[in-house]
């Protein structure tokens, strides 16, 4: 068992809708108008955790194995999305999928490297879409005519998050997640965030002290981690939204120990 106590960044919820300025507009940091507290949680060994699967649990560990690491990534971004699409195949029974975003991040004073700036690890609980902005971001990705034909069909678009370590082992700031079901809907904070050329907005996660966090020990370069980041189920039960940060671990060794991974965002259309 590699249960762990460590702070995580929970967002202070106040009288007018919070919001900040994307790192690519601020470069590296975002700016935050909005006030934060950081909370001691337990957060618990996932890999201890039996019979879990992506659509009853909101995450789900998986190998998967790639050419590429943070040294040839880079330049090798769409055979990386050839290697998700076998993988995806493999996984689920869908009818369609759209890999629309490609982040690659690293806890190195410079960040990773990515065509809109460099990044680091996001450091505060939140999930990447809410209701309402999960649902615009399909109709831009997918079209509007051919979102209304999915929804008239009666099938589920799901968005997932594909978390990859591009170093061989994460040793720091790795990522911790929570339970969906453990996660109030009060708990979930709508936030604008301020791009260049357009506000979107994602949830940042209020502290509730009912909330099981989880995290994935040694976490390997051929295993990835599925997040849930939206789903156009309204079934009663169904995970729709997977909160999840950085953290840092007991005597972490950013300069011995860096860590670099890349995560996807993806749309799939589930069969019936």
């Amino acid at each position: 068992m590699v249960d762990t106590k460590a702070n995580i960044t929970f967002i202070k919820k106040q009288p007018t809708k919070p919001y900040y300025d994307s790192s690519a507009i601020t470069g590296l940091v975002p700016k935050l108008y909005f006030k934060v507290e950081k909370r001691k949680v337990l957060i618990v060994n996932a890999r201890e955790i039996k019979n879990n699967n992506f659509e009853a649990s909101g995450y789900e560990i998986c190998d998967f194995k790639s050419k590429f690491n943070k040294n040839n990534i880079h330049r090798n971004l769409e055979k990386y999305k050839e290697e998700i699409n076998i993988f995806l195949k493999n996984k689920f029974n869908y009818l369609d999928s759209f890999i629309f975003d490609l982040t690659r991040r690293s806890n190195s004073k410079k960040g990773a490297k990515n065509k809109d700036g460099r990044r680091q690890p996001a450091d505060r609980a939140h999930v990447d879409y809410t209701k309402k902005s999960g649902e615009k971001r399909a109709k831009d990705i997918l079209g509007k005519e051919y979102f209304k034909k999915v929804i008239n069909s009666n099938l589920r678009i799901i968005q997932l998050n594909l978390w990859k370590p591009l170093c061989k082992v994460v040793l720091s700031s790795p990522i911790a997640f929570a339970l969906p079901s453990t996660v109030l809907k009060k708990d979930l904070v709508a936030t604008n965030q301020v791009f260049p050329d357009r506000v979107g907005e994602i949830y940042h996660l209020a502290y509730n002290k009912n909330q099981k966090w989880l995290w994935v020990p040694d976490m390997k370069n051929y295993e990835v981690l599925l997040l849930k980041g939206w789903d156009s189920s309204t079934k009663k039960g169904m995970p729709s939204f997977t909160p999840h940060t950085s953290f840092d671990l007991k005597k972490q060794n950013i300069n011995k120990n860096p860590r670099d991974s890349i995560e996807a965002r993806i749309f799939l259309i589930l069969k019936k």
